[in-house]
């Protein structure tokens, strides 16, 4: 037996209803809700870290309090230690400028003695006392007594002036008799 029946009906029998009203809602509410939990603890989680966040930089914030606090303390241990030494290097100022006064005034009673000897071509000599002398100068200069004039003199010669290097490699150096130093050019 045989059945007409109509093609339309047939084709929506056949396909079931994906789009139904009612479970559309629903899922549409469920997926609104997984959204709106997941959104909630990312707020939570991102609250505890900016929460843990501000308690470092208050403890940061503390540790800088007291490192400008040492600061401070270092700065006066600093000054306090900068002035000590400045006072000593002000006392040995004043120290060696008594004592350059001393050779200046020792130089200047000397000075008529060294006129003799000034040009021409004789080197010129000037009387020092020895080593020994001068320790002994040095101990009596502590009992304030003047033991400048009361020194035998010593009679040394100054050494020669260093000679400067060569210019360079290309020239040669030679020395006269009289000690006249000339540099000469190797070709």
């Amino acid at each position: 037996m045989t059945t007409i029946s109509d093609p339309d009906e047939l084709v929506a029998a056949a396909e079931p209803l994906l789009l139904d009203k009612e479970k559309s809602r629903f899922r549409l509410a469920v997926a609104v809700c997984v959204g709106l939990t997941l959104f909630a603890l990312l707020n939570a989680t991102a609250a505890v870290y900016l929460y843990r966040g501000i308690n470092d930089l208050r403890a940061i914030e503390a540790r800088l309090e007291d490192l400008g606090q040492f600061e401070q303390r270092m700065s006066a241990r600093l000054d306090t230690v900068n002035n000590g030494f400045q006072s000593r290097f002000e006392a040995l100022d004043d120290r060696l400028r008594a004592s350059f006064g001393e050779v200046n005034a020792t130089i200047a009673r000397q000075a008529p003695d060294m006129s003799e000897n000034h040009g021409g071509d004789m080197p010129r000599v000037v009387e020092l006392p020895s080593p020994a002398e001068d320790t002994a100068a040095v101990a009596s200069a502590a009992d304030d007594q003047p033991a400048v004039e009361e020194m035998p003199r010593v009679t040394r010669r100054r050494p020669a002036p260093a000679v400067p290097p060569a210019p360079s490699s290309n020239y040669q150096r030679s020395v006269s008799p009289e000690g006249k130093v000339t540099y000469h050019k190797i070709n």
